[in-house]
């Protein structure tokens, strides 16, 4: 309980900070004990923490200020330009490389599903799916996926405020085969396909395999503009399908508004363009859920067709080879491919899975899991913060597994990562995430790895390569 109390002042406080709610001289340690009813020697801990984060800082004899940091970064400019290209096979396959070397600290790769170690529940929800002679049903199993698993799914969702039918979900081998799906149900595979960028590097990496022709449109800060630039490539290229990823939009930690999505859905049901979403909400940090595509298509857009993916290898664990489409107007679409082009999903994982989210050990576990994100996320931070010193903007998400960080002229992420791999570490440099090269100036890093000593040397150790490469270029 005493530890819960200690994060929970650090939460707050970091948040009031971040608000601007809370800015100049904190509450002395017995002011704040005796105003919550906590003992002092809890909120003595959390103030040497936060002090230790660099948030605060304590002046003998007066007591705990707040840090003088900088006022929130404006968004930075992705450009204007609508670039088509041919999505083939030149990414920075060396980063790709990077995430399985075991010398070196792949801070490139998100893996929110490592951060918690579920063994021991998986192991036994396995042992009971075991006793139940799953493969004997196998040939019972329908190719929707089970009809139970699909429910459950519902029944969480619902707990966000997102309504469902357990017939419009398809249950799929994990993102890949449903990202896959996806495209040959709405029949993207041999056409251009439009894409907001910085783009997912799981969207890149499937496109580039299939060499599909992309219009890439780049993320405006003013919605409106993005909005303006989609329908500009729309009338001068055209296309059918739009890829995006409106919730912690992968790299950039951008969430649209309900109102921006709803306005993205009036446009593409106008223009009969069909949506695919991948859905990253599950790692909202705060109570409410940001809204899917899905959900909001629900509301009203009876013609278009849309397909929201979702997984579990985010939340429950990297190696869960088990996902879900919820498909409108293209349930047939979808059930028709995954019969003709996909393996059957594990049943026994599918039980698991459902046994999981029947007892709510799921929305535990997701819970535990959002938490310790969040507070990952607030030490890579604060680590990183004199970086803002220097002129590197780092976003800020409100969600997600990483953090998009922008270098000053005249340096490129392209150099930096051959300097931060020679240390043994690993960034995504900005490339990795366009088609045409774009976002030179970029990199992405993640809070997303199990926090182990490694991750909190190996970031400051970042800090100081970045800062020295940052001073040499000036220099």
């Amino acid at each position: 309980m005493a530890e819960f109390k200690y994060q929970k002042i650090i939460n707050s406080t970091i948040d009031g900070i971040h608000s601007g709610a809370i800015s100049g001289k904190l509450l002395s340690v017995r002011q704040y004990a005796k105003q919550h009813q906590l003992g002092i020697s809890t909120v003595t801990l959390a103030y040497q923490e936060l002090e230790r984060q660099g948030w605060i800082t304590a002046e003998p004899k007066r007591g705990y200020f707040v840090c003088p940091k900088q006022t929130t970064q404006q968004a930075p400019d992705y450009g204007n330009k609508i670039n088509r290209v041919r999505a083939g096979q030149e990414l920075a396959t060396a980063v790709q490389f990077s995430f399985n070397d075991p010398n070196i600290l792949p801070l490139s790769c998100t893996a929110p599903g490592s951060v918690l170690d579920h063994e021991k529940l998986l192991n036994k929800l396995h042992r009971q799916v075991l006793k139940r002679r799953p493969y004997k049903l196998l040939m019972q199993d329908p190719i929707e996926g089970i009809t139970a698993l699909r429910k459950e799914i519902c029944r969480h969702l619902f707990k966000t405020g997102q309504t469902f039918s357990p017939d419009q979900l398809l249950i799929t081998n994990g993102r890949h085969e449903g990202l896959l799906i996806a495209l040959t149900a709405v029949k993207a595979r041999h056409q251009a396909i439009a894409i907001e960028t910085p783009i997912s590097f799981y969207f890149q990496s499937i496109l580039k395999q299939l060499d599909i022709e992309v219009i890439e449109v780049p993320i405006q800060v003013d919605y409106q503009q993005e909005l303006y630039l989609l329908t500009q490539a729309y009338d001068e290229i055209g296309f059918n399908t739009y890829m995006i990823n409106p919730n912690f939009g992968d790299p950039t930690g951008r969430v649209l508004s309900d109102e921006n999505k709803m306005q993205l859905l009036h446009w593409a049901e106008q223009r009969g363009v069909s949506i695919i979403e991948y859905d990253r909400g599950e790692l909202y940090f705060d109570s409410t859920r940001p809204s899917t595509l899905a959900s909001l298509a629900q509301l009203g857009h009876r013609s278009l067709q849309l397909i929201s993916i979702g997984d579990f290898c985010d939340t429950v664990s990297p190696s869960m080879g088990l996902g879900y489409l919820v498909c409108l107007n293209t349930l047939d679409e979808c059930l028709l491919t995954k019969q003709i082009v996909a393996e059957e999903p594990n049943l026994a994982l599918q039980h698991m899975l459902t046994d999981m989210m029947h007892s709510d050990d799921y929305s535990k576990l997701t819970n535990k899991l959002r938490a310790q994100l969040r507070i990952q996320y607030t030490q890579t931070y604060a680590i990183l913060e004199p970086l803002s010193h220097l002129g590197v903007y780092m976003s800020q998400p409100q969600g997600g597994p990483c953090i998009w960080l922008k270098l000053p002229a005249p340096c490129s992420s392209i150099i930096l990562w051959q300097r931060v791999i020679d240390a043994k570490l690993s960034i995504a440099p900005g490339t990795m995430f366009s088609f045409n090269q774009e976002y030179t100036e970029f990199f992405r890093i993640t809070f997303a790895l199990p926090w182990e000593m490694g991750m909190e040397s190996g970031l400051k150790q970042l800090v100081n390569i970045v800062t020295d490469y940052i001073h040499s270029s000036r220099a």
